[in-house]
């Protein structure tokens, strides 16, 4: 009898650690992203492309920020801007960040935490570009492709 007591609870503790796993990757927006398709991310990078195309940076361009940071070269895009490619807005972003060649767009937080999506090119391969998301103390390259 006390066995099975012993049992049922141990079950029960199993299954309540199951459900909050679940719940921490339904509740969490980034994990949600860097799980989507390969074709998925293929389209937020050519939105992201769309983006620096549709809104040159120039010298005279920066951010600066409430603590006094200032982003030379950078522009920042209205979340409601009509011009964003649906994609991207429904992503639902806080901020757009862009410079010359960058896409930096931040989503808000949500119970666990918001993320960022970086779309830029890698520093290390010529004409290599990487889309990476970063959230939950995670930075992962969801997709790369190298530009003519």
């Amino acid at each position: 009898m006390r066995t099975r007591k012993i049992i049922l609870a141990l079950g029960a503790i199993v299954l309540f650690c199951i459900m909050a796993g679940g719940f921490f990757y339904l509740s969490s927006p980034h994990l949600r992203f860097r799980h989507k398709s390969a074709g998925y991310y293929s389209e937020v990078a050519h939105a992201c492309d769309s983006v620096l195309q549709q809104h040159p940076v120039g010298s005279n361009d920066s951010v600066v920020f409430n603590s006094g940071m200032t982003l030379p070269y950078t522009k920042a895009l209205s979340v409601s801007d009509g011009t964003l490619p649906k994609i991207i807005s429904a992503l639902h972003p806080d901020m757009i960040l862009i410079s010359t060649n960058r896409v930096w767009i931040e989503i808000p937080p949500e119970r666990m935490g918001g993320f960022v999506i970086t779309w830029e090119p890698d520093d290390m391969r010529t004409n290599h570009w990487a889309l990476q998301s970063g959230g939950d103390g995670l930075v992962t390259t969801v997709y790369e492709v190298t530009k003519p």
